[in-house]
């Protein structure tokens, strides 16, 4: 799964058929629950990476990363 992945797609990475799915069954919740979890820590892993890629780019311009950047 990447943080492209979409909700029916990660079903049927399942091996399920979006389609067949109870939109209010305890199985439905449950995949539910565990895709945005999943998103969530995608998404916190690649903010993570970023914020590492621009403290990597300022050290190397010269500039302190924990200094606020003037206007």
């Amino acid at each position: 799964m990447t943080a492209d992945t979409t909700f029916k797609e990660f079903v049927e990475e399942k091996d399920l058929t979006f389609s067949l799915l109870d939109l209010g069954s305890p199985e439905y919740k449950s995949l539910v629950k565990t895709f945005n979890e999943v998103k969530l820590k995608l998404e916190a892993e690649e903010e993570a990476l970023e914020y590492e890629k621009m403290r990597a780019r300022l050290r190397l311009n010269g500039h302190s990363p924990t200094k606020s950047v003037q206007a």
